[in-house]
This record gives C-alpha cells, structure tokens and sequence, in this order.
C-alpha cells in the first residue's frame, strides 16, 4: 500500500508530483505578498485562515501546496477535512471533465440525474448495511450547517418535543441553530437570539475531566450523569427531541469518545425515545480508519449529518437517517444547491477510490505510525500533555511547559505556545490546525492518501518546531531530573502516588477488553513462522515506548494472537476461564508485591494463606493437625509431598534425616508406586529427589483409566519380596486425558497395611470436594498429602496451587533457618518454613476474594454442571456417524476422534493429529490431543461452565468441515 499512496499522483499530463518541502538551509519566507495584502483590502475582518497560514495558494497535488512564492509546504489541514484524497486527484479530475463534457447541468435543484443516482447508491454501499437497509437520503444545502439545521428540523417535528442536547466542546456549525449548539463561547460572545431549549452534557475528555476523573471512570460518570438527569423529575431538563453528538470532537480539540460510551448513549436515547445524531461531517468517511468513526462502536444513529469529504471535495451535504423518521413534508426542508451534480460526480468518485484503493485501512495504520511518532515527540518535551485521535485525525494538547497547573489541578493550557508552534511548523514547510480549549490543541488532519514518506516529514518538521520554540528537548541528566524521571516507573505512597498506576491499568484494562471484544476465534490464524518473526522483531527498548504504547502494542501484536480461553472453541488443556474477582486479586497481588516468607514481607497475607489452607484442609476432612502450603501447581506440589514422603521413610526406617546427611546407602531401592495414568511430575519428582525416574513403579489401570488397586498390592508385596523398599502409593483424583478417578479408599487401606505414605495427586478432580460428586473422593480424608491445583476447576488464574497434610509436623523436613529470614527466636510465623521455595505470591488472596465473591457452593455448582456437560457432549458426538467416541468421561474430559468419509483409506492417527494442527493454525478451535489404547485421540477438556450445547454442537460442525477441506487437499501419508 505504502508503494501506491507514494505514487498515487502521477498525473496523466507528465507533470511531477510537487516535490517534499525543503527547509534545511533556511525558514519560509512568510510576509505578506501582493495577493495578501490584496486580500487584506478587499476582503472582510472575518477571515480568519490567513491570519494563521499566511500564505496565497498557486497549484497543489495530493497532500502538498505550493504559494506565490514558490514554497512547498505539506498540508495536514486539508480543506479542514474536506479533502480527504488531497488536492487535484486525477480520477476525481478526470470524472468532473467528462460530467462537464457530457452536457449534465451543474446543478439540477432535486431532480434527479444519473449522476445523482450514482452517488446515492455509492454513498448506500459505502454505509454500514445493517444502517443502509433502513436509511433514507436528503440533500440539503452545500454546507455542514444546513445538514445539521436540517437534523434539528427533523427531530423537532417528528418527536414534538423542542429540546436540544449537545455537549461542552461541541462544533456543529455557524448558523443561528447550530451555534447554539456550540461549546465555544468565545464564538457565541456577540450573538443574541440563538435558538433556544439547548443543554449542553459532558463529553468524555480525560485530560480535563468535569468529575475530575480519567480514562472510563470519567466517561462513565458522564454516562450517569446524563441518564440521571433524564430520570429526575426535578432536573429541569424536559425531555430532548435529539441528543447531537461528534463520535470524534474536531473543533473541541480532537477528542474522540469511546466506544463503550457511545454504545450506552445509544441505549440510554433509545430507552428513552429521543433521537441520536452523529455529527460526522468532520470525522467521517474513512479519515478515523473506519468509513465513518461511529461503526468501531458497532452502533448505528438515527441520523447521521455529512458533509465535506462526502462531496470528494466539492461543496454538498447529505442527511442519512432511518425511514421511520422520514416525516417531511415535500419541500418542507429545501436549498437552491441541493442539486450540486458535479459535487455528486466527485463525491462517488472519491468513495469508489476509498473503498477499491482500502484508504480507511490505510489512514488506521498511517494514524498510528503517526500517532506514534507524535508521542515520541511528546516524551521528549514537557509542552505536550496529550497526543489523542483516531485513525488520521489527530490533536496534541500543548501545555505550559514549566509544568503549571490550574485551579482544578490539569496541566495549564498555553495558547501562545501553540501559535508559537504552528508558526514554526508553517515556516518548516508543514501546515497544521489548532483549535481545542483555549486553542491549545494542534490538529492533524491530513488526506487519507498521505504517504509514510509525508508523515516522516511531518514528524521531523514537528520535532524541530517544538526544539525552536521550547528549546533543546534533550533531557539534562542531573541526579534529581534522572530520579524524577525513574519515579514515573513506580508506584509511590501518598497523595498522587498511585496516579500513574491507575492510568497504567486503566490502559491495560481498555486494551484487554478490546482484545476480547474483538475476539473472533480462539486463535488468530496468523501463521505461526509469521508471529515468531514479528516478535523477534520487537525491539528490547534501545529507543523506550510510552507505556501507553507498549500497552497498545502488546494488545496488538501479544493480546490479539494469544491462546483465548475464554472462546468457545478453546477446549484443549486444563487452563480455565479465570473468574473477576481472582483477576482482580492479581492486581492487589501484583500491586503489593509481597513475597510470602517472613511475616514482615507479607504482614496480612501471612494470616490469608494459613486462613485458606485451614479452609481447604476442612474441606477435604484431613484433620486437626492438618496444615499446607500455597504452590505454583501441581508439579511443585507433588514435588514436595513426595519429598516428606521419602525423608518421613528414611526417619522411619534408620532414624537418619536425609536433611543434614544426605541419602542413605539403600537409596537405591527406595520405590513409589502409582499407575501408568499418573501425571509424569510422579516421575520428574523422583528424579529430582535423587532417586531416578526407575523408582517409579507403573501398575495398570482398568477400563475406565483408574488404577487396578489389586496389582498395587500385588506389586507392593513382590517389591518387598526383591528386598526393594515401596515408600509410596500415588493415586489420583482425575487423571489428565481421561479425569479417572484412583479408589482412594481401597489405597488407603493397602497404604495403611503396608505401612506407605499415600499422596492424593487431586490437581484436576481437587474440586469435586465442593460439590454433590464429593463422594467420589472417598478416601481422599486419610490421605498423608494432597496436591490441589486451584488454576483447574477452582478457575483462578495460573499460577495457583496447594499442597496439603495430614500432619502439620512433617513440614518439618523443610524446615532451615536463615538469620537473616526466619530466625529461630522469632514469634511471628514464617510461611517459608514450609516451602521449598524461598519467594512465592500471595496467591491465596485470589482464593478468597473467589469464595468471598462467588461462594463455595456455587463454585461446587459449576463443577458439578460441567461434569453433567460432558456426558452430554459424550452422547453428542456418540450420535454423530462421522466422529468416534473413544471412551466414557469420568470428569469433565471427552476423548473422541474423526472417523468420516473424509478420513476414509487415510491413516486415521495421522489424520486427526493433521485436524487438530489445522484447527489451530487456521483459528478455528483449539483442541487437546493424546493417545487412548495406541490411538491419536482429539480431547475436548470442559472447563468453561458458561458454555452451552449449542457451543459444541458449532465446533464440531466446524471440525467436520475442515476435515472436508482437508481431504480436498494431498491425503495424509
């Protein structure tokens, strides 16, 4: 795209597109020539451009002008929007010669043309459909004011209600209704007789908030104001006839409103009967990366005023609005240049070009590389508090650069600086618009068709303006400015201390919502080798980001091609959904950063953590005595419980303490016992323990994956009898492909005849405990250690787990002082005298704000609904003729594969392993794997409890059809 915006503007009669400005050896000569000064004489005080941009315009092309005295300047202005595809495009040009050649009046009052009925049906197809199929159209006067006139015509008589509302930092116009509707009122100073009724709402500006807010809270509290005072019988507000809104303020200083907030103005005005009006004669037809600014918030208006750029450059404005509001009267509403046929000619032209040249497109990624580069300029200087907009419509609020603020504690505005700064721009070659409060806001609004070439220029000419005028942005590094820069990255106590963490997760909350909100598939489809290379291509911060921008950045590049597992079709590992209040956990956790070893690192977060272990503990009936400690998961779990199990064994069996000696000489015989389904951590912990992965000792497992408690005490009794040593049975409460459960009671009883340590792995099935299925743990109460992943079917967010025993006293064996940790004289408890790990999180916070939140029962509710879900899926696909059923579930786990005739004289393993890949990498579904008796299985794992049958019934719909696809494609080997 970059190739043809560049050379878009090679114009049929050879000549060259006007050079790039050049200012490298001197500033523009800006004193007033002979045509300015003839302007000056003859035209009234009203003008107002040329007092700013000084400069008589002889030729232009594109984005780039050149005046009287042959100076080149790049124009970011652009006809205030009204040139969206720049200055003298050759198609527009050639469209217009041949409407003229061809005989068609210019205009025509609303009789109807060829060319008129072209336009109409561009202008349909270039709408939003579900807005278009609905929409009638009305030409109204050659400007945006009687576009809006008309609107406010049009509301008052269909409701019969006179009242207006608009917002503080309002444009819609310089008539004697739509300056009523206007915020400025340095503008309305002199003006008696307005229309009357108008009331005017916040509009949603962070920077400076009413409610002295940011961010959503500010615009949110703006949302309840207005709907409270639409409620309240005593606001003295009647109801409006039309709220009238810019989804981007231009005037008002380039402030766009948020999606959400427009979504819930079109709620509120709907619940109460009143018209919405979409101002978008400035902010449409593709300047904000959208063909118009209000579709990124998925909403459509009652009416929508155009203008400007709808013309392709020429002077027309337009109403569009639903068919059911259509209540003129014919000629209720004319204008002698309604009928503008060469304005019709230009503006089909200019939205063909739009939509077939993608330029919406293009103004969303050249906005943010500009956008981009506006905040590295803004960082580097105190005078810019904001860069903000949408798309190619951008503002920078300039600022006093000393860091004054006023009353209400907002950055100062400095008018004269922002002149300052356009002029310096103007005399660099660079054409910009400020306007905003107190005209302090510098506005970009160039051609959708500017090229990157155009924007560096931009950049550089903006750069060097703000350096001539504020002075060397180069930071001067003494201590106190390095210190006062590094705070910026902190989090501090006392007042305004925390204001950079709350705007910081502010972002990070709006970028997420956005990367769920626009979550079309559990998975991008973005070709893996494509991902790996865009994220090596990530700079490591040898030039650092704003964190804004690297939030936004990682929303768009990490955020938008993750794994999502709140989708649907995420149905593969044991990661769950993670429930509100554990995500909001983490941000106390994270915020508070304290690490759970000593009781002055985690004061209250000490007494958390032995409150849920004691909770826990109760839960799963282990005793009085019993005591535990939070994990990283089940891995570490295990790890520890068959540490104790080993130490406890060797205290037992020669009284040595592995602890301070190391492993007795019989090490080597020492055996767990467990079966062929238990996790692979059993094995991974016998290794690190010393005593090899050989000293684990697999038994069978009958049809439904459980082990075959006959073959432990089988095995058991040979093992002694080769003089080996069993220390352990390992069972498991939901085995990871099929969720089987272990007969915990009769492990139970063999350890207890033996004389074992039994260690309950209860990572997936730990939960059932809560629920009506808890008698499937039976056993699990004389169990010396329990493994609980609360990351599974508790639904927290990874990492979160437990480790839990019997007997409090055998932490014990992990137990090491440190004099500089735990000392042996202190009487505050130390929760590291139980962990192997010396720095863990306060992860039990996000237990209990969970059951504080959601409550055990309804917990237990879920996990009891989502074992109920599989069996259904179970039946579903065992109805399915083109999927097989591999076996019954036992939790919440579905083993099945692909077996139809898309699959037919294909190896069926290597087919379905191929599905699964597809289904990935294509982002349809995100589906387990594993083998069942030597057979590649799929695996749906059922751990979102929102989900319904409809759900499933969607995906394996879609798993059939790309299974159809694949076997269009060269068959599987």
């Amino acid at each position: 795209m970059n190739t043809m915006i560049n050379n878009l503007f090679e114009l049929p009669t050879g000549q060259a597109l006007l050079p790039l400005p050049d200012t490298s050896n001197d500033i523009y000569d800006l004193t007033p020539d002979e045509l300015l000064l003839s302007q000056e004489h003859y035209e009234s005080e009203v003008r107002s451009y040329p007092r700013r941009l000084p400069l008589a315009i002889t030729r232009a092309c594109g984005a780039r002008v050149e005046d009287s005295r042959g100076q080149i300047y790049l124009d970011c202005l652009a006809g205030a929007g009204t040139l969206a595809l720049g200055y003298n495009h050759p198609e527009i040009n050639q469209a217009l010669i041949e409407q003229l050649n061809s005989g068609l009046p210019y205009q025509t009052l609303d009789i109807t043309t060829p060319a008129k009925d072209t336009f109409i049906k561009s202008l349909m197809g270039f709408l939003p459909p579900e807005f278009a199929e609905n929409a009638r159209i009305q030409f109204c006067g050659p400007s945006g004011a009687d576009a809006v006139e008309a609107a406010i015509k049009l509301a008052k008589q269909t409701t019969g209600r006179n009242t207006m509302v608009a917002f503080h930092g309002a444009y819609h116009g310089m008539t004697n209704g739509t300056m009523a509707l206007m915020g400025n009122l340095g503008t309305k100073e002199r003006r008696e007789g307005l229309m009357a009724d108008v009331h005017f709402l916040p509009f949603p500006y962070s920077l400076r908030c009413p409610f002295g807010l940011h961010g959503e809270q500010g615009a949110r509290q703006g949302l309840r104001y207005i709907e409270r005072m639409l409620a309240d019988d005593e606001s003295g507000v009647k109801k409006p006839a039309a709220i009238i809104v810019e989804p981007v303020q231009g005037e008002g200083g380039v402030i766009p409103a948020p999606d959400f907030w427009l979504r819930e103005l079109r709620r509120i005005t709907r619940e109460h009967g009143i018209l919405l009006i979409f101002d978008e004669i400035q902010c449409g037809i593709g300047k904000t990366g959208s063909h118009f600014a209000f579709e990124d918030s998925g909403i459509t208006p009652d009416i929508l005023c155009l203008s400007k750029a709808v013309g392709g450059g020429l002077p027309m404005s337009v109403l569009v609005f639903d068919k059911s509001i259509d209540t003129w009267k014919p000629g209720e509403h004319t204008g002698t240049f309604r009928g503008n046929q060469l304005a019709m000619v230009s503006g089909a032209k200019a939205l063909e070009i739009i939509e077939r040249d993608q330029l919406a497109r293009h103004a969303k990624e050249a906005g943010n590389y500009l956008r981009r580069g506006l905040q590295a300029i803004a960082d580097a200087t105190s005078c810019i508090a904001e860069v903000r907009g949408k798309g190619l419509m951008l503002g920078l609020e300039i600022v006093k650069a000393d860091g004054s603020k006023n009353k209400f504690a907002e950055p100062e505005a400095d008018p004269e600086l922002t002149a300052a700064i356009q002029r310096a721009c103007l005399e660099r070659g660079l054409i910009i618009e400020k306007g905003g409060r107190e005209g302090s806001v510098l506005r970009f609004l160039p051609p959708i068709i500017i090229s990157y070439e155009e924007l560096d220029f931009a950049l550089r000419v903006m750069r060097d303006a703000v350096v001539s005028v504020v002075g060397d942005s180069e930071p001067h590094h003494t201590k106190e400015s390095m210190v006062a820069e590094w705070r910026e990255h902190f989090i501090h106590t006392g007042a305004s201390g925390a204001d950079g963490f709350e705007s910081a997760m502010h972002k990070v909350t709006q970028t997420i919502k956005k990367v769920f909100e626009q979550a079309e598939s559990p998975y991008s489809g973005l070709d893996p080798k494509v991902l790996a290379s865009l994220i090596n291509q990530q700079p490591m911060g040898e030039t650092p980001l704003p964190l804004n921008t690297v939030i936004e950045q990682t929303g768009d590049l990490i955020g938008r091609h993750s794994i999502i597992v709140q989708h649907p079709h995420c149905i593969a590992h044991l990661h769950t959904p993670p429930m509100l209040p554990a995500v909001a956990a983490e941000a106390f956790i994270t915020a508070l950063n304290q690490s759970m070893d000593s009781w002055d690192q985690a004061s209250a977060a000490t007494y958390v953590e032995q409150k849920v272990v004691d909770w826990l503990s109760t839960q799963f009936e282990l005793g009085d005595g019993a005591d535990g400690i939070f994990t990283s998961g089940a891995t570490q779990s295990n790890l520890i419980g068959l540490l104790i199990a080993r130490d406890n064994a060797v205290r037992k069996i020669s009284g040595e303490s592995v602890q301070k000696q190391g492993l007795p000489d019989y090490a080597d015989r020492l055996r767990i016992v467990c079966s062929g389904k238990t996790h692979f951590t059993v094995q991974k912990s016998a290794s690190l323990l010393g005593l090899g992965e050989a000293s684990v000792v697999c038994v069978g497992t009958v049809d439904n994956g459980a082990i075959e408690v006959s073959e432990v005490q089988e095995t058991v009794a040979a093992l002694k009898a080769e003089g080996l040593i069993p220390f352990a049975i390992v069972g498991t409460a939901g085995t990871t492909d099929h969720g089987a459960i272990d007969d915990l009671s009769a492990l139970a009883d063999v350890a207890a005849v033996e004389d074992l340590w039994l260690h309950v792995d209860a990572a997936y099935g730990g939960a059932l405990v809560l629920g009506r299925h808890r008698n499937r743990l039976r056993g699990i109460e004389r169990a010396d250690s329990v493994s609980v992943d609360f990351h599974k079917l508790f639904f927290q967010p990874i990492s979160c787990g437990a480790v839990l025993l019997k007997d409090g006293l055998n932490f014990r064996y992990l137990l090491h002082h440190a004099d500089y940790l735990n000392r042996e004289s202190d009487v505050l408890p130390n929760l590291v005298d139980k962990s192997i790990a010396t720095t863990r999180r306060f992860d039990a916070l996000k237990v209990l704000m969970t059951m504080q939140n959601v409550g055990p029962q309804t917990l237990g509710n879920m996990v009891d609904h989502l074992i109920n879900q599989a069996q259904q899926v179970a039946d579903l696909i065992g109805h399915r003729p083109e999927f097989e059923l591999l076996t019954d579930p036992a939790l919440s786990t579905v083993l099945f594969r692909y077996s139809g005739q898309s699959a037919e004289g294909i190896n069926l393993c290597q087919f379905n392993r191929q599905l699964r890949l597809e289904a990935l990498v294509k982002g349809e579904a995100v589906l387990g794997e594993t083998t069942v008796n030597g057979q590649a299985a799929l695996k749906f794992t059922i751990l979102n409890p929102c989900l319904e049958m409809t759900h499933f019934e969607q995906l394996l719909d879609k798993l059939a059809q790309l299974a159809d696809s694949m076997s269009c494609q060269t068959p599987v080997s």
